[in-house]
């Protein structure tokens, strides 16, 4: 409301600025009124061609036939040079005001009004001694019709600027109205009559005349709007137009250079498993053995968090620099995942030699790291698998290495672990919990709470995000970070998520039911169900069953999803047209997000908490946040922010435009039974605090 007032005001100081130009002009004007300025200004020049001289024209017939004024011949004839000299400067003026530009045209425009007003004055003048002299008569008639005729001629030349037109209408008829009423306190036949005639036509013509000063204005200021319209929407089309050039260019430098990681310039994951796989060949088992090292960065999470992603891609390249260094010529180091390399040591014939290695690496990762003016000693966990006691293949090989880093990372930090048959244990600890997700399924252990999230719009609740929990009858409940990828790796990601989907959608049709004003119901959906070719049907079959509008459910779907599988696409279309709407979830932490946004039917982005998080102590990232939003709306998708936990951080994205808000700001997820409260509660404070009200839920 306060920003539409504003904005209210100032185009209504822009269009009064533009009207009285002569008089604002050369002031501090915002842009838009300096430019409908210098446009009336050179329109004034351009109309104005030999209008002029008509005035000198017509009076020297009128006093052609008007002899008895000859004995006033000596006002009349000032009057009458005055005249003509007026007009001619004006014809000059007009000219120069066509031809030159900048500050100088107003001040040429001001002397043009000058001469305006002189002729307005002297026409006045001499009409009004022709009536003293003659009276009413034909002549002095014609004279009266002249003057009605050089009032409908400056319709076409002064009303571009409203002080000009007053200023005209009063030089014009103001002697001729006091010379008529002297006329008519003389005893002139009708004069009262003509008296009151000039005068209504006086005042019809200022307020007719100010309103087309207003429809030319207004038409200007009309125009200026349209073309910063056209102008905006071009440079942004060019914006769009250079970041997908660039990006294709990215997209194809990384096509060429797919052997590599662009990050460290080390191998890449598919280039490493090339490479193991031409040693396995090569050697044979007659050959002196090589060993495979599985090494993560320990702590890397906290690095991103505590100093940002530019902080954690640094520390990645110097830790890649300082294993490279330790490699010879026929090793290979590669990056297999975020914070995961993998080292190929060729002569490595036992134990001892696998000890020395590794001693080597965390030797030289531990040497001090100085990031954002902080130093730090990095930290790694690495396993070591060794051909072919741990394996005869480079899968078997990096499974192997894999299972001794996750001990190694489990036992003691910085620390190391050569693979053993034993650790074949966590694969037996996976296949429990595979046992337990299937009884939980069947004996009904899941169960979903949902976080709220609010507009920034009315501080209202305008969906909610559905999450799933395991209500283990042991270990109580257990978030879905624990059993999620167990779920994907064991097939049962389809089952859990179609009983998600199917929960929310009927818990969200008994919400509806019970009186809640209809909102939306976001659910995470696996990169896995998006590629089972009967998806849609489920998310149809779900709507149906439910009864609730298409529209009303949402799906959040991971960047990493839709870039890595071309099926998924396929699958985001079709549900877009049964009228779902579609979020990326955590926008911003994968790769070719403007690509997704350009190429893709998606309705909302959500931010990433890492980014809300980070824009409190950085304005880089402020600003950075802010163009992810400007983006996105320029795309015709809305935008949540994830992770409000601060007061601060709700100023700032409604500063920002963010659409909607979500985090332990406002409340935890919490059981559905709590949501039609949570609701009631949320309105009730927005509606006490025009600002978005605070409103603090906690989960039971």
């Amino acid at each position: 409301m306060n920003n539409r007032k504003v904005t209210g005001n100032l185009q209504r100081t822009t269009i009064w600025a533009a009207e009285h130009w002569l008089a604002t002009c050369g002031s501090d004007l915002n842009a838009k009124a300096q430019k409908i300025c210098a446009t009336a200004v050179q329109e004034l020049g351009r109309r104005t061609g030999f209008l002029p001289m008509a005035a000198p024209l017509l009076m020297i017939i009128l006093l052609a036939f008007n002899p008895l004024l000859l004995e006033y011949w000596m006002p009349i004839a000032v009057l009458y040079l005055l005249l003509l000299m007026a007009a001619m400067i004006r014809i000059a003026l007009a000219q120069k005001i066509s031809d030159i530009g900048g500050g100088e045209r107003v001040s040429l425009a001001r002397q043009y009004q000058t001469t305006v007003d002189i002729s307005g004055l002297c026409w006045s003048s001499l009409v009004g001694l022709m009536l003293l002299t003659r009276g009413i008569d034909q002549l002095t008639e014609l004279a009266l019709i002249a003057t009605l005729a050089l009032t409908a001629g400056g319709f076409t030349t002064l009303t571009l600027e409203m002080t000009l037109w007053r200023r005209f209408v009063f030089a014009l008829w103001m002697p001729l109205i006091l010379l008529t009423t002297a006329s008519a306190m003389q005893g002139l036949e009708h004069g009262w009559i003509l008296l009151t005639i000039e005068l209504l036509i006086m005042l019809f013509s200022g307020i007719q005349g100010q309103r087309v000063v207003r429809d030319y204005i207004t038409g200007l200021l009309s125009q200026t709007d349209l073309e910063q319209a056209v102008s905006t929407i071009a440079f942004q089309r060019d914006e769009l137009l250079t970041h997908e050039s660039r990006l294709d260019e990215l997209m194809e430098q990384a096509y060429r250079l797919s052997y590599y990681d662009q990050l460290t310039g080390i191998g890449s994951r598919s280039h490493f498993h090339e490479r193991l796989t031409a040693n396995i060949l090569t050697r044979g088992s007659g050959q002196r053995r090589f060993a495979v090292l599985y090494l993560d960065l320990d702590g890397f999470k906290d690095i991103n968090d505590t100093f940002g992603h530019e902080a954690g891609d640094e520390l990645l390249k110097i830790v890649a620099r300082r294993v490279g260094s330790l490699m010879r010529k026929d090793d290979f180091a590669a990056r297999l995942g975020s914070d995961e390399l993998a080292l190929m040591v060729n002569n490595v014939a036992n134990n001892h030699d696998a000890l020395a290695v590794m001693q080597r690496c965390l030797k030289e990762i531990r040497l001090p790291v100085t990031l954002q003016g902080r130093t730090i000693c990095p930290r790694a966990s690495i396993g070591i698998a060794l051909h072919p006691a741990d394996g005869d293949t480079a899968l078997a090989l990096l499974k192997a290495a894999e299972s001794a880093m996750h001990t190694a990372k489990r036992a003691t930090k910085q620390r190391f672990a050569r693979y053993s048959p034993e650790m074949t244990l966590a694969a037996e600890q996976r296949l429990s919990i595979e046992q337990e997700l299937r009884s939980a399924l069947t004996t009904g252990q899941f169960t979903l709470h949902f976080q709220p999230q609010i507009s920034t719009t009315n501080g209202c609740i305008s969906g909610v995000e559905a999450l799933v929990r395991w209500q283990h009858p042991d270990r109580g409940l257990i978030p879905p970070a624990e059993f999620i990828t167990v779920a994907e790796n064991t097939g049962m990601i389809d089952e859990l998520g179609e009983w998600v989907l199917f929960s929310s959608c009927h818990q969200a049709a008994k919400w509806f039911a019970s009186g809640m004003p209809p909102f939306s119901v976001a659910v995470n959906i696996s990169p896995l169900q998006l590629l089972d070719p009967g998806f849609t049907d489920t998310v149809r079959a779900a709507l149906e069953s439910s009864g609730i509008d298409a529209e009303l459910l949402e799906l959040e779907i991971t960047e990493s999803a839709i870039q890595t599988h071309s099926e998924a696409r396929d699958t985001m279309m079709q549900l877009s047209e049964l009228g779902i709407r579609i979020a990326i979830d955590d926008f911003g932490t994968g790769y070719s997000s403007l690509a997704s946004l350009k190429e893709l039917p998606i309705d909302r982005v959500k931010i990433d908490r890492l980014f809300v998080k980070d824009m409190l102590s950085s304005e880089r990232d402020t600003a950075f946040l802010g163009n992810i939003i400007n983006i996105a709306h320029l795309l015709g998708c809305d935008v949540v922010a994830e992770g409000v936990e601060e007061r601060a951080h709700i100023d700032k994205l409604c500063a920002l435009s963010c659409d909607c808000l979500q985090g332990y700001y406002f409340s935890q997820p919490v059981a559905a039974e709590r949501i039609p409260e949570y609701a009631r509660e949320a309105c009730d404070l927005a509606l006490e605090d025009p600002g978005l009200a605070r409103v603090a839920v906690t989960a039971e």
